[in-house]
């Protein structure tokens, strides 16, 4: 059974009716469902947002302390580091001391050990890098031509050439004063460093 309402009161009198029946309406619905949705889609984006903003600037405020305590390790790290170089240069510039002195050895001991009997060395001079003036005496003329062949052989020397051969007293004694000079092989004592 189903009730009918009548209103009977004028119609300057009557309350109207609210119609509410578009709140259940499917086109109001569901686009405002949808609204809904975005809007807290987007709030709750945007407080992932600020949460992640704020947990990498305390990571980056964190990083920058960490930063800051250990600059001083940072300064001791570039003065170790120049001491370092300059250990390095002085480690190279002894390392080329000790090659030079086992050139100036092997240079010695070449001139030395051919040394004829009857000759000797009066003076012994370097002419720039590679070169070397050797100024002797001999009682023995041939001597002087067979010290320099022995000389060629050795690995000190590239060429030796006579610049001079003159007769002279030693004493009571005749004997022959010689200026050689001498092209030093320019890789002597490099063996030694490369070892």
């Amino acid at each position: 059974m189903r009730l009918l309402e009548l209103n009977l009161l004028p119609a300057e009198f009557r309350k109207a009716k609210a119609d509410l029946s578009w709140v259940v309406d499917r086109r109001i619905v569901w686009p405002t469902i949808l609204l809904v949705v975005a809007v807290m889609g987007s709030f709750f984006a945007y407080l992932h947002i600020r949460d992640t903003i704020a947990s990498l600037n305390e990571q980056l405020a964190s990083v920058k302390s960490e930063i800051e305590r250990e600059k001083p390790l940072l300064e001791k790290i570039k003065v170790l580091d120049e001491k370092l170089s300059v250990i390095g240069q002085k480690n190279k510039a002894l390392k080329s001391i000790q090659v030079s002195k086992k050139r100036w050895v092997i240079l010695f001991e070449n001139i030395s050990s051919v040394l004829p009997p009857n000759t000797w060395l009066s003076n012994l001079s370097d002419e720039g890098a590679n070169n070397l003036t050797m100024v002797g005496k001999t009682y023995d003329f041939s001597e002087v031509a067979e010290y320099m062949v022995s000389l060629e052989r050795q690995v000190s020397f590239t060429t030796v050439s006579l610049v001079s051969i003159n007769n002279e007293l030693s004493g009571t004694d005749k004997a022959f004063a010689f200026t050689l000079k001498c092209s030093i092989n320019p890789d002597l004592g490099m063996e030694e460093q490369a070892k």
